[in-house]
């Protein structure tokens, strides 16, 4: 068999507090093919966007700390790399679009400026080249007149424009990888499409894989190849695509199946919801995270033990809480 591109083992990942270490990635298992799209889903306050950091190694300091694990590229840990060597890695082997553009692209300068430079990092290009290079690239993402607004700064340039230019940078040195948190928040609908579609057609052009993290069930079904289901910093289910949303095991993802609008329900009917919220870290049960709003749970022991992951066919693993361990 051919290795993972990227396998994630027994992650956890910590912050210091006031209140002292709190745990937000509790041993998340991971594995990414080359070539894949793998979506992240769950609620806010899950730990998507924190596992996401803690692969890039961009957790916020000092409070942020990974507790343990590994995340091998190509069979390499990163994160025992002296930080010279990881940021060597970031841009040019793994790259990351952050949810709000605005606040990851520096207002002072110019946004060909912030292209030009990831590019001189990385690739042995001279500023001419270089700049040239980012012309190419932002008009490859769609920016129209990309020799004029080159020279703009981040605010003279609309989200989805802003946007484009985050994937533009992302992709300028060809990344093996590209980590997407949540690339379509606070941009209109249509926006959003357009930018999804242009992240799958340059994955199909350039062959990268993909980490998707996203709140968006039906965005995950029209793109990806596998899903991976967050819970209060460990994940409940991971597997193909089309197996989770055709056979959900966990209550966690039946719920956020049903939570999706669907075309035969009655019109101005309300939407199913999950009651209750997710723990705070503060307040993180020992045992099953999500059996206090489980419907199926009624035996009160599933707090007090951790229960057992179980892989089932087709690479479909599971999470095997007690309250519904018995139809698996």
């Amino acid at each position: 068999m051919n290795e993972p591109l990227l396998e994630i083992r027994d992650l956890r990942v910590g912050f210091q507090t006031d209140h002292g270490l709190l745990v937000a990635v509790d041993d998340v298992d991971l594995t990414l093919e080359r070539g894949k799209m793998l979506g992240l889903v769950g609620e806010s306050g899950c730990g998507k966007s924190v596992t996401a950091r803690a692969i890039m190694r961009l957790l916020e300091q000092p409070s942020g700390q990974v507790l343990g694990g590994e995340v091998r590229l190509e069979g390499r840990d990163l994160l025992p790399l002296p930080l010279e060597a990881m940021r060597k890695v970031r841009g040019k082997e793994i790259a990351m679009i952050f949810q709000e553009p605005m606040t990851a692209l520096n207002p002072v300068h110019r946004v060909g400026r912030q292209i030009v430079e990831n590019l001189l990092l990385h690739e042995d290009l001279t500023p001419a080249a270089a700049l040239k290079r980012a012309v190419e690239l932002m008009e490859w993402v769609g920016i129209p007149a990309p020799d004029q607004r080159i020279h703009d700064y981040p605010h003279q340039l609309s989200g989805g424009m802003r946007q484009r230019v985050m994937i533009a940078m992302a992709l300028s040195c060809n990344p093996k990888i590209l980590i997407a948190d949540e690339p379509t928040t606070a941009l209109d609908v249509t926006v959003q499409a357009q930018i999804l579609d242009l992240i799958k057609r340059l994955q199909n052009e350039t062959g990268m894989a993909v980490i998707l993290i996203t709140h968006d069930l039906a965005v995950v079904a029209e793109t990806c190849d596998e899903l991976a289901v967050m819970y209060a910093g460990r994940l409940v289910e991971r597997g193909p695509v089309e197996s989770i949303f055709q056979s959900p095991l966990h209550p966690y993802t039946k719920g956020l199946m049903d939570c999706l609008p669907k075309l035969d329900h009655p019109p101005k009917t309300m939407l199913p919801i999950i009651p209750g919220m997710v723990p705070s870290l503060r307040d993180m049960p020992r045992g099953c995270r999500f059996a206090a709003r489980c419907p199926n749970a009624h035996d009160d022991s599933v707090l007090s033990e951790r229960q057992p992951w179980r892989e089932c066919s087709g690479g479909h693993g599971v999470e095997a809480c007690a309250c519904f361990a018995s139809t698996l």
